[in-house]
C-alpha cells in the first residue's frame, strides 16, 4: 500500500508539471496532498530519473518557480511512457537495499556523522548506488520527522527529535521487518534484558486486568525497551492541556505502573516524557480486555459517559441513513465504545491506525461505508478532529456486523486450523473478526487432533496449517493471515452469505431546499479536482451560502483524507461554522478526473449543518436518500444522462 502511494504521488507531481505551467512548491504540495518539504525531495528523485531516461529535466529557480524543461520530442516520449505504464517505474519502491539502508541509518545516534563510503562498505554496495538510495529513502524519513543532512567534506547525518527516532524504529521493525523482530530488538536495545521487560508488562496487565492485542503488546514492549536503551530528551510538543488530558486516563496510570516496576528492578529514574509516550500508545492501542473490574477516576468516568452518548449519536445517525434500528444492539455499543475510545486518540495525536482497510470496505460494504461517512461532521463538532477514511472504514465494519446479526440472526461460524502458537492464532482470529463481519464465532484447532467429523457445524474452515483437508468449506491461506488471505476468506463468506437487496431511489421533500438549480454543473471543462472544488465553492460564496473561509476548510478536509467514497463519487465538505445557508452543489463530469488514488465523475459538494434538530433530521434524510442513489447502478447512470442543470435539478426534486 505504501509503495502504491509513493508511486501515485510521484506520478501526480509529474502530471502536474506536464500542464506547461510554472508552479511554486506550495502550489504543487496543495495539488498532490503532500508537505512542501516532501515535494522538494520527490522533485529531486523525479528529476534524476528523467535525466537518466532522456525525458528532459525539472527547472527550479528561486523567485521564478518550478517548471518542466524539455523538447517537444522529450515531452511526447514522456507522455507515451506514462500512458503505457500508468506511473513512474518501481525504482521508487521499497526494495531490500532501501530497507537495509534505513535500518543502518536508524542505528546512528541523532546527529552522528557517517560517510557514504562507510555505508557502502557496510551494505556491500557502490558509493553511487548508496547516494541514489539515500535520495530515494529521504521521503520515508521526512514523513517521520527525520532528515538526512549532508555535511560538506565530512559526510552526512540523520537529524531529528528523539521521539521521531523512536517512531521511525517502531515503524521499521513492525511494518518493514516483522520477521526479524528478535534480532532487531537486540540491535536497537542492546544490553537490555528484554525478556524481563516482557514479564514486567505481563505482570502489569494481570494487576490491572487489562489484555493488549498481540501487535499492541509488541509495540508497548518495544517502546519500553527503547526508553531504557536510548539517551536523550524526548520532546513531543504537547500542550499543558493535552498533557493534563492524558494524565487523567487510566492508560497513563497503567504506563506509570510499568515504569515504576522497571525503576524498582533496575534502580533507575524514568522521565515524564517516557511515561507520556507510553500512555499515548496505550490510549491508541487495540485491547482485547480493557480495565475490567477497576474503579476509574472521575475524569475518566465523565469522558466515558460523554463518549457513550457520542457513540449512541453515531449509531442513531447511521441507523437512520440505513433505515435500520441498531439502538438495542448492546454488542455494537460495547464494541464501538472500546474501538472509538482509542480511535479518537489516534486521530487526535496523529497515530496511524495501520490497517489500510478503506478500499475494500468501500467496495464490499459500500452502503454501510457511506452511511458511516455521514457521521464525519459529528467527529469534527464534538471532538474537533477530522476523522480519517480508515477510521470510518473500521467503524463501518462494526456496523456491518450489527446489520448481519439483525437481518440473519447468528452470523457465520468458522474454524481456524493452525499449528501456530496461541498468540499467532489469537491474532489471526481477531483479524478475521475485524475484517469480515459476517464471521464472529471462530474456533481454533491444531492439525494433530483435527478431524472433519468434529467440525461439521462450521460454515468455513480457514486452513493455516500444512495439512491437506478436502472439503468445500476450506480456504487455504498458508502459514500467515495477510491481506490476500483475508480477501480469500471474505470471498468464501460472501459466497455463502448475502443479506440485503437494493432499495429504490427517492429524494425526500425534506431535502429539496438543499438544492438550487444554479448549483448544478453539467460537464464542466475541468480536469483538476482543486479547480473543480474552487469553482463550486466560489459559486456558493457568491450566493452568500458560505463564508470566504469555507474554501480553505474544504481543502483542509481533503488534505486530511480523501473524500472519494467509491463508484466514481466524491463528497467534499468543509467546516460547518463557515456555512450561512445549508446547500449542496452537484457536478457531473464528462470524463473522470483523478481524486487521489481514485477516478471521480460525480461530485456532491456538501455544505450542511447540524446545529438544530431540524438540520440534524434533514442531514440524516439526505444521506439516507443519497445512499440509495449511489448504490443503484441504473439510478446513478440515469443521473449522468441529464444534459442540463435544470433537468438534473428536476430529477432530484421530483
Amino acid at each position: 500500500m505504501k509503495q502504491d502511494k509513493n508511486l501515485l504521488y510521484n506520478n501526480r507531481i509529474l502530471n502536474c508539471l506536464l500542464n506547461e505551467k510554472i508552479y511554486t512548491t506550495l502550489e504543487i504540495a496543495s495539488k498532490v496532498g503532500l508537505s512542501e518539504k516532501t515535494v522538494r525531495t520527490r522533485l529531486n528523485e523525479i528529476n534524476g530519473w528523467m535525466e537518466q531516461n532522456g525525458f528532459g529535466k525539472i527547472q527550479k529557480r528561486q523567485g521564478a518557480g518550478i517548471w518542466l524543461e524539455c523538447s517537444e520530442e522529450e515531452r511526447q516520449n514522456l507522455e507515451k511512457y506514462l500512458d503505457g505504464n500508468g506511473s513512474l517505474p518501481c525504482e521508487f519502491s521499497m526494495n531490500d537495499s532501501k530497507k537495509q539502508l534505513i535500518g543502518t541509518l536508524l542505528k546512528l545516534k541523532p546527529g552522528e556523522i557517517t560517510t557514504l563510503q562507510y555505508i557502502a562498505d557496510s551494505l556491500y554496495l557502490s558509493s553511487p548506488t548508496v547516494g541514489k538510495l539515500l535520495r530515494e529513502v529521504s521521503c520515508w524519513f521526512e514523513e517521520r520527522g527525520l532528515k538526512i543532512v549532508s555535511m560538506r567534506r565530512k559526510g552526512f547525518c540523520l537529524e531529528g527529535s528523539e521521539y521521531s527516532f523512536r517512531i521511525a524504529i517502531r515503524d521499521y521493525m513492525m511494518d518493514m521487518m516483522p520477521r526479524a523482530w528478535d534480532a532487531l530488538l537486540e540491535t536497537f536495545a542492546p544490553r537490555i534484558d528484554t525478556s524481563r521487560i516482557w514479564r514486567i508488562i505481563v505482570e502489569a496487565e494481570n494487576a490491572w486486568r487489562i489484555e493488549l492485542a498481540d501487535n499492541s503488546f509488541k509495540m508497548v514492549w518495544l517502546m519500553t525497551c527503547l526508553s531504557l536503551a536510548r539517551n536523550g530528551s524526548v520532546n513531543m510538543g504537547l500542550s499543558p492541556a493535552d498533557m493534563e488530558d492524558i494524565q487523567n486516563h487510566n492508560e497513563y496510570s497503567f504506563a506509570e505502573s510499568i515504569y515504576q516496576r522497571i525503576e524498582k528492578v533496575y534502580q533507575i529514574g524514568i522521565s515524564e516524557e517516557d511515561v507520556m509516550i507510553l500512555a499515548i500508545l496505550l490510549l491508541t492501542a487495540k485491547k482485547i480486555k480493557s480495565f475490567t473490574g477497576l474503579q476509574n477516576r472521575e475524569y475518566t468516568k465523565k469522558y466515558d459517559r460523554d463518549l457513550e452518548k457520542f457513540v449512541k449519536m453515531v449509531i442513531d445517525m447511521i441507523g437512520t441513513v440505513l433505515a435500520v434500528d441498531l439502538s438495542d444492539d448492546e454488542i455494537l455499543q460495547e464494541s464501538l465504545l472500546l474501538h472509538m475510545r482509542s480511535a479518537i486518540f489516534r486521530m487526535k495525536y496523529s497515530t496511524a491506525a495501520g490497517n489500510n482497510i478503506s478500499k475494500y470496505v468501500k467496495e464490499e460494504y459500500k452502503q454501510t461505508f457511506l452511511a458511516t461517512w455521514s457521521t464525519s461532521n459529528l467527529f469534527e463538532e464534538y471532538y474537533d478532529i477530522q476523522v480519517t477514511e480508515d477510521e470510518l472504514a473500521g467503524i463501518a465494519l462494526y456496523i456491518q456486523a450489527a446489520i448481519i446479526r439483525q437481518k440473519k440472526g447468528f452470523p457465520l461460524t468458522a474454524l481456524l486450523l493452525s499449528d501456530k502458537g496461541l498468540a499467532s492464532s489469537q491474532l489471526a482470529v481477531e483479524m478475521v473478526k475485524y475484517n469480515i463481519p459476517e464471521i464472529s464465532d471462530i474456533q481454533v484447532a491444531g492439525s494433530h487432533d483435527f478431524s472433519l467429523a468434529m467440525y461439521r457445524d462450521r460454515d468455513i474452515i480457514i486452513n493455516m496449517s500444512d495439512m491437506e483437508v478436502d472439503d468445500e468449506r476450506v480456504v487455504c491461506v498458508g502459514g500467515r493471515l495477510n491481506e490476500q488471505a483475508v480477501k480469500l476468506v471474505r470471498q468464501k463468506a460472501k459466497h455463502i452469505f448475502s443479506y440485503r437487496e437494493k432499495p429504490e431511489f427517492h429524494f425526500s421533500s425534506l431535502c429539496h431546499q438543499l438544492f438550487e438549480v444554479d448549483l448544478f454543473f453539467i460537464h464542466p471543462k475541468i480536469t483538476d479536482k482543486d479547480e473543480l472544488i474552487t469553482m463550486m465553492v466560489k459559486k456558493m460564496e457568491e450566493k452568500g451560502d458560505v463564508t470566504p473561509n469555507y474554501l480553505s476548510s474544504v481543502f483542509d478536509r481533503e488534505r486530511a483524507t480523501t473524500t472519494c467514497i467509491g463508484r466514481g463519487v466524491a463528497i467534499p465538505h468543509g467546516n460547518m461554522a463557515e456555512i450561512n445557508e445549508p446547500r449542496i452543489a452537484v457536478a457531473i463530469l464528462d470524463t473522470p478526473i483523478p481524486w487521489y488514488e481514485d477516478m471521480v465523475d460525480v461530485v456532491f459538494l456538501l455544505a450542511v449543518k447540524m446545529t438544530s434538530n431540524f438540520e440534524v433530521k434533514r442531514t440524516k434524510q439526505f444521506y439516507k436518500d443519497f445512499l440509495r442513489l449511489t448504490d443503484d447502478d441504473e439510478t446513478l447512470a440515469a443521473m449522468k444522462t441529464k444534459n442540463s442543470a435544470f433537468e438534473l435539478y428536476q430529477y432530484f426534486i421530483k
